[in-house]
């Protein structure tokens, strides 16, 4: 079995990625106001608990947007590159047209890449058989086996 063909797109954005974590950490800023009001003995300021969670939502919205500037991910037929450095990429949530990645870097750690078919360019279809592709085991050569 061959490995995937080289391919190479560019992730941009995903609105819908940067809207979901909006939610949750302005969810969960909220959360912490209403224990931390609710544990102080006076529940009477709501609007603090709704503003808590309005500055977590912002606050979390902007760092999304920040992070998730456009950036290429290639697939040589041997391995992976994110950025310029090279690693290996996993799909942990696959909903079709949206995919969570985990990329992680030999030497320093991890990151996740939130990738839809809206804001890729390049060819969505080789991206997704390249994630699913077998990994070669060993140097891919061009010379035929001895």
């Amino acid at each position: 079995m061959h490995p995937a063909p080289p391919v190479r797109v560019t992730l941009g954005r995903s609105s819908a990625w940067v809207a979901s974590t909006a939610v949750l950490g302005g969810a969960s800023t909220a959360s912490l106001a209403a224990w931390l009001l609710l544990h102080g003995g006076s529940f009477a300021n709501g609007w603090i608990v709704a503003a808590a969670g309005a500055l977590g939502a912002a606050a979390t919205a902007a760092w999304a947007w920040r992070r998730q500037a456009p950036a290429a991910l290639s697939w040589d037929g041997r391995g992976w590159q994110w950025e310029g450095r090279g690693g290996d990429v996993r799909v942990m949530i696959d909903l079709d047209v949206w995919m969570l990645l985990r990329f992680e870097r030999s030497p320093k750690g991890r990151c996740w890449i939130a990738a839809s078919s809206r804001a890729t360019e390049g060819p969505w279809p080789a991206l997704r058989a390249a994630l699913y592709s077998r990994r070669p085991a060993g140097p891919l050569s061009d010379a035929p086996p001895a």
